[in-house]
């Protein structure tokens, strides 16, 4: 089905003349932002189907001696500078005035501190002349101001990797002033989601939440989860590395349930009942970690056991994901509006995911959809945690941690971007 898919929408792509597209997306990499891989995956899947592609991003992340990633004779990467995230890394070194600007900032600045970005974005988009096509990526939310230029029409797609002011209304803003203008930014998303020509949601639930708000017509909407690369994730066996060893990519929050809190209980809880795996059982960690969290450690006694090596470069980051023994997800359920980009890199280097994720949510869905429920716990069941690393734990001492046996063919490229190209091929263009 799947190639039938992708043979049908190739056809129709072939028929429609030579097509310039313009992508919008604040994170791409080199960046590590996870925001950056979804449309890097479609970037690549409009240049395999011969159109031309124009990126326009920031620098994010990037380090200072970066190459570029996506690297084509019909593709440009247009980095647009962004002054507010600029100043904000000059206070870095200095902590307390970083933390200060940063709130201020989140404060003061609508829709969001990216907005300055959004606004050079626009005037570069004008400067480049007119596009068939024009793919925004709603993080940031400042996107949405090219409809308060009256810039937006159905030559647009948006592609909403999060969600804005239907979860604005569940986890309210803090500051006064975005409180008192979130009703400005729902009309504002009201009015770029009702202009475009189609509007793509990487989460089902968010999708609904939109529809039932009023906020996008159901029939230009479209839901096309995040997908892994087939390509990366090919049928060649991984070397994982030796050792009883979870992986965790990202980032944890200080308190709520995606702190690490619950899953390092439960750790702490697997070594103390088998004391003879502390020697083999390491927790490795890749992304932000906050210094908050080493007082947990400490108290757990899982100093030995923890590994924090930061955040790496995307290539980096891919292959250490299929290198992985185990593979840990946490997911809070206030977020159950999104889907954790990483959770489809998880399903395509087929090792074992230890997942702590809300029942009923998003994410428990989606696993159980890949027949992968077998190692889902509740985001604050220590004890089935504890019990899961058990069994996990068993199957490695007897030689059986290999593949998982799972359906995520669905959360291929082979599937979704077939899909995704159709829909930009058959936006309505007419200005």
């Amino acid at each position: 089905m799947a190639v039938k898919a992708g043979v049908a929408c190739l056809v129709k792509i072939l028929l429609i003349p030579q097509v310039r597209v313009a992508v919008i997306s604040h994170a791409f990499p080199p960046s590590p932002h996870a925001n950056g891989k979804r449309p890097y995956y479609i970037a690549q899947g409009f240049l395999e189907a011969g159109w031309e592609v124009d990126v326009f991003t920031s620098n994010i992340s990037c380090d200072l001696d970066y190459e570029e990633t996506l690297n084509h004779s019909q593709c440009r990467v247009i980095r647009v500078s962004d002054p507010v995230v600029r100043w904000l890394d000059r206070l870095k070194p200095c902590r307390f005035l970083y933390r200060v600007a940063l709130s201020v900032a989140n404060a003061c600045m609508w829709p969001d501190f990216y907005a300055v970005w959004a606004r050079n974005v626009f005037k570069r988009l004008r400067k480049e002349g007119d596009y068939d096509r024009v793919l925004a990526f709603v993080f940031p939310p400042s996107v949405y101001l090219a409809a308060k230029k009256d810039m937006v029409d159905r030559s647009w797609m948006f592609d909403l990797q999060e969600s804005v002011t239907p979860q604005h209304k569940i986890l309210p803003r803090r500051s006064p002033l975005q409180k008192w203008r979130l009703p400005q930014l729902t009309r504002l998303e009201k009015k770029a989601l009702h202009a475009a020509g189609q509007v793509v949601y990487t989460a089902a639930t968010n999708r609904e939440a939109y529809i039932s708000a009023g906020l996008v017509p159901k029939k230009t909407s479209a839901h096309i989860p995040y997908f892994f690369d087939a390509n990366v994730f090919g049928s060649e066996k991984n070397e994982i590395v030796r050792g009883f060893e979870i992986r965790y990519f990202g980032a944890f929050d200080w308190r709520g349930s995606r702190s690490p809190q619950v899953f390092l209980k439960a750790l702490s809880g697997f070594l103390d009942k088998y004391p003879e795996a502390r020697e083999q059982t390491k927790f490795v960690f890749y992304g932000m970690w906050n210094a908050k969290h080493d007082i947990l450690l400490k108290d757990l006694n899982l100093e030995d056991v923890t590994d924090v090596r930061g955040s790496v470069p995307y290539g980096k980051y891919l292959q250490e994901v299929k290198r992985a023994p185990v593979l840990l997800l946490v997911v809070s359920s206030e977020h159950n509006l999104f889907m954790p980009s990483k959770i489809v890199d998880y399903f395509g280097s087929g090792r074992p995911i230890l997942a702590f994720v809300p029942e009923g949510s998003e994410m428990r869905h989606v696993l159980e959809e890949a027949n992968m429920e077998e190692q889902t716990v509740s985001e604050t069941d220590i004890k089935g945690g504890t019990r899961t690393i058990e069994t996990l734990w068993t199957r490695y001492s007897s030689g059986t941690l290999g593949e998982i046996d799972a359906n995520t063919n669905f959360w291929s490229s082979d599937v979704q971007i077939p899909r995704y190209l159709n829909l930009a091929a058959m936006l309505n263009t007419k200005k």
